[in-house]
């Protein structure tokens, strides 16, 4: 959830990010495609892009962030899988990225 108040694109007006919880995944929506060529496969690599760097860096100056640009492959997919291995599934959908995590 941090990842997406970092990283939503907050040029889009009118949008919000989202959280879906469902019986089978949790769902985190949010705003914008990913920047600066990113790619879902370069996402699970820590490949890092910093759409809103400011507001990165006093995320991370709270605390609220470790191992930047390392989230998704150390904290996400490792802990899907020690969780119930599986991998979360990366998506950039029209003007918007969704993540899902599955129960």
């Amino acid at each position: 959830i941090v990842n997406a108040i970092i990283h939503r694109d907050y040029l889009l007006s009118g949008t919000d990010i989202e959280l879906g919880v469902y019986s089978d995944r949790l769902e985190i929506i949010s705003p914008g495609r990913l920047p600066n060529g990113i790619t879902p496969e370069r996402m699970r690599s820590g490949c890092r892009a910093a759409r809103n760097q400011l507001l990165k860096d006093v995320m991370g100056d709270y605390g609220y962030l470790e191992h930047m640009g390392m989230g998704i492959p150390r904290k996400i997919m490792l802990g899907m899988k020690a969780h119930n291995g599986t991998e979360p599934a990366l998506v950039e959908d029209q003007e918007r990225f969704v993540l899902r995590l599955f129960a």
